[in-house]
């Protein structure tokens, strides 16, 4: 029986060890890419900033210091961003200030926005 299950278990090891290798190759291999995530910001996430953002946070002097009007800076903001619309209508901090709660579509592009990789 042991003659039997060794060789197995050997052959088995190889496949797993060999899986392993694969998958460090490909995510070594993955293209550093943005332009996907800066064409979604540009169709889906840009209209939204403009309608209910960038009134206020744009220019020379954006409310709360806090420029909301370009690719960049929407991007290195988007985690306080999410924080902001995602809070009750009313409550403290609550954004855009004076304005409706976004939707649930509109806050869903900012949350698949946030969670895409770029490099």
């Amino acid at each position: 029986m042991f003659n039997t299950v060794y060789p197995f278990i050997i052959v088995l090891m190889l496949f797993i060890l060999g899986c392993e290798n694969n998958i460090a190759e490909d995510q070594i291999n993955e293209p550093e890419d943005c332009t996907n995530v800066e064409s979604y910001y540009a169709e889906a996430v840009m209209p939204i900033m403009e309608q209910n953002c960038t009134g206020c946070h744009s220019g020379v002097a954006p409310s709360g210091g806090l420029g909301l009007d370009s690719y960049s800076s929407v991007r290195n903001s988007m985690s306080s961003t999410l924080d902001r619309v995602n809070r009750d209508q009313g409550s403290s901090g609550f954004m855009p200030q004076g304005s409706s709660k976004l939707t649930e579509n509109e806050l869903s592009i900012l949350q698949i926005f946030f969670e895409m990789e770029c490099e």
